[in-house]
């Protein structure tokens, strides 16, 4: 098998990333038009908060996967893993699971705040998109698990990470936005 070129790798993580953002774009369309969700009538910005923070609670399914990954091979090889877990063979075993979990510690370290952000800018007919892009984050964490660490290519964990990157930066722009076009004190109520 020849070894790909570095343009011919790029050229396929476009591609990937291409088709990732069409789906999560797709997806969020449909979700829109088609997902029973409700939100609150006439929000106020703690009514604001706590909706999100009850969605968010969906977002800490995937750390849970993660470290239950990391458990399930550590309890599988409970005698040369589990118990001493510092030996090179013990860290192999584990190291893409760790990998996986780590990324996911860091992509949710990013998705919470810019969601509890995101969910003061909005108005209100617009609200619904919190759960929305919540869910499409927690999938794609979930495809990120799948690529990475169970298809025999860590090259196939772009999928995922695309989708929770686009998750977290589209609202996080959104955000910033309306920082700086509104000032901080857009949508209060002394403002």
């Amino acid at each position: 098998m020849a070894t790909k070129s570095k343009e011919d790798l790029q050229s396929a993580a476009r591609k990937r990333i291409s088709l990732t953002v069409i789906a999560g774009i797709a997806a969020v369309y449909i979700a829109w038009i088609y997902a029973p969700i409700q939100v609150p009538l006439k929000p106020s910005l703690v009514d604001r908060l706590v909706f999100t923070l009850r969605w968010l609670a969906l977002s800490v399914i995937p750390i849970i996967i993660g470290i239950r990954l990391v458990g399930n091979v550590r309890f599988d090889n409970i005698d040369k893993a589990g118990v001493v877990t510092t030996t090179p063979y013990a860290e192999e075993l584990v190291r893409l699971r760790q990998r996986a979990l780590q990324n996911t510690l860091e992509q949710t370290a990013l998705h919470v705040p810019i969601m509890l952000i995101f969910s003061t800018y909005l108005d209100l007919p617009y609200l619904k998109l919190v759960p929305i892009i919540i869910c499409l984050f927690v999938f794609g964490r979930i495809i990120y698990y799948i690529g990475y660490v169970f298809t025999g290519d860590q090259f196939n964990r772009g999928y995922g990470f695309a989708l929770t990157f686009f998750s977290s930066m589209i609202p996080l722009v959104y955000c910033l936005y309306r920082l700086v076009m509104g000032g901080a004190n857009y949508g209060l109520s002394g403002a």
